[in-house]
């Protein structure tokens, strides 16, 4: 194995390490809030939250972005980068601050414009953070982000968000620690990766950075109005509490997803920049991605969407129960979101990086009339709607992504049959369960959910474990990378995939 590829597994791993500890924080303090709070204050601060991702875009725009794209930099560069990031962060929270007033009057609830003036401090630290980040990422240092993002979560709510929340500060203990957790990631993303500070305006050939810059910022802005545009139009329409409905199912549904994303879609992006001249391995790294996202992670989201009114029912309790079909809706499009953020990084490393907002934008006027006719509905079908455009945002990238790398019908069609045969697999024992438990659990959604999730899991685990050539060659590959190799149960295994004792 090349030391390139040594280093992108590492990065892999540990992007997963942070993703499931995070995940594991985040479920918990989403609970523990939500029950707190209640839908009114949950849907207030998910409100402000989408006038923040718009600013916090603004306040990064996207030059961080430029430093794992080029070949090489210097301190001057960093020095450029960190200058601009600093005053585009400054100007996030000017934003923030005078946008606060109409976000409120348009959404109909002052309330949202006093959070979200609060709120907009984060720009200007994760605006002054992202330069030692993307350092970070560079270097595949993903480690040093991983303890980073955990310690920083975990001492923000530990010590501010819960206690506040207990204490019967609403919306606000959710502020405070949105807040003090940008300052920590601030902080320790610097002492893990110092650099220079001294500001610098100009540099030879700006255009470079900046046009990177401003592909960065137009594809952020276009991925948040198709992400964000259920929630704007649902608080518009329907109120903080039926946002804060759909929010909970929203969340719990994508922030698996999102973590994910966060920490892979980086490390192939870094990696895929040193590749841009090796199509082949790209092409391979490509396929085994999606390989892994469809045929293991999708039959997981099927089992979880079947669940979905009973994992709410168990974690939320009942005042959240309108958010289990919000939940099962967004679950059987989570696959498809976590497949399309892995396939731009191949757009943006063959030098088709406009084609994501170009194709995204017609994408994007179809959905806004379909939102509207589902929020007179009700937030199950703003979820449906939300879950097809999932779907129709990865086919879009799907398409030009395998043009770029060569990848024909007969590898996609391989791809699909194995994910039809692990869908059918794992979801048939756990529907028929399902129908001969009904009717003597329905009224005990914990036993009920919990024998469908555990059937559903041990049909998944056996075809990995015991059955594994059914996935095929590409997610096999990326299986292995993480199996213990030297261990009895490591071999026994590639034995059974038919890898043997190769390294790949």
């Amino acid at each position: 194995m090349s030391e390139l590829a040594r280093q992108s597994v590492s990065a892999a791993k540990w992007g997963l390490i942070s993703s499931v500890g995070k995940f594991a924080l985040q479920l918990l303090v989403n609970i523990a809030i939500a029950r707190l709070l209640g839908p009114e204050a949950y849907g207030l601060f998910a409100l402000a939250t989408i006038g923040l991702l718009v600013a916090t875009f603004m306040s990064e725009v996207g030059l961080g972005w430029s430093l794992m794209q080029k070949p090489q930099i210097d301190e001057r560069v960093i020095r450029f980068v960190f200058t601009w990031q600093c005053l585009s962060g400054l100007a996030g929270l000017l934003l923030m601050i005078l946008g606060a007033g109409l976000m409120g009057e348009w959404l109909r609830d002052p309330r949202v414009a006093e959070v979200m003036r609060w709120l907009g401090l984060c720009c200007l630290l994760n605006g002054m953070a992202a330069t030692a980040t993307n350092l970070l990422r560079r270097e595949l240092r993903f480690k040093a982000l991983a303890k980073i993002q955990l310690l920083s979560y975990a001492l923000a709510y530990g010590l501010v968000g819960l206690p506040l929340a207990a204490w019967g500060q609403g919306v606000w203990a959710l502020v405070a620690a949105w807040v003090l957790q940008a300052a920590l990631g601030l902080l320790l993303s610097y002492r893990a990766r110092p650099h220079a500070l001294r500001p610098l305006l100009r540099i030879e050939r700006p255009r470079e950075y900046l046009d990177v810059g401003a592909t960065v910022l137009l594809t952020n802005l276009c991925n948040w109005a198709l992400t964000n545009l259920d929630r704007l139009l649902l608080g518009r329409l329907a109120g903080a509490q039926s946002t804060g409905l759909y929010a909970v199912g929203y969340n719990l549904a994508t922030v698996p997803n999102g973590l994910l994303i966060s920490a892979l879609q980086p490390a192939f992006l870094a990696t895929g920049a040193r590749l841009q001249d090796d199509r082949p391995r790209m092409a391979r790294g490509y396929l085994e991605v999606q390989s892994f996202i469809w045929i293991v992670l999708a039959p997981l989201f099927a089992l979880l969407a079947l669940s979905g009114p009973q994992i709410i029912a168990v974690l939320y309790g009942q005042r959240w129960a309108e958010s289990g079909p919000v939940f099962s809706a967004l679950a059987l499009g989570m696959p498809a979101y976590l497949a399309w953020a892995l396939s731009t990084p191949v757009l943006w490393n063959t030098g088709r990086k406009w084609l994501e907002v170009g194709l995204q934008l017609p994408l994007l006027a179809l959905a806004v009339p379909a939102l509207l006719w589902a929020c007179g509905r009700g937030v199950a079908w703003v979820a449906l709607v939300a879950a097809a455009v999932f779907w129709l945002r990865y086919a879009l990238m799907l398409l030009p992504a395998a043009h770029a790398l060569g990848l024909g019908a007969a590898a996609l069609g391989q791809l699909a049959w194995r994910t039809l045969a692990m869908l059918l697999a794992v979801l048939l024992p756990a529907v028929a369960v399902q129908q001969a438990l009904a009717p003597w659990l329905q009224t005990w959604p914990w036993l009920w959910g919990g024998a469908q999730v555990a059937t559903g899991l041990l049909a998944w685990a056996l075809l990995l474990l015991v059955w594994p050539r059914l996935l095929g060659a590409p997610a096999l590959s990326l299986l292995q990378r993480f199996m213990p190799k030297a261990s009895a149960f490591g071999q026994a295994w590639a034995a059974r995939a038919g890898l043997g004792a190769k390294e790949v």
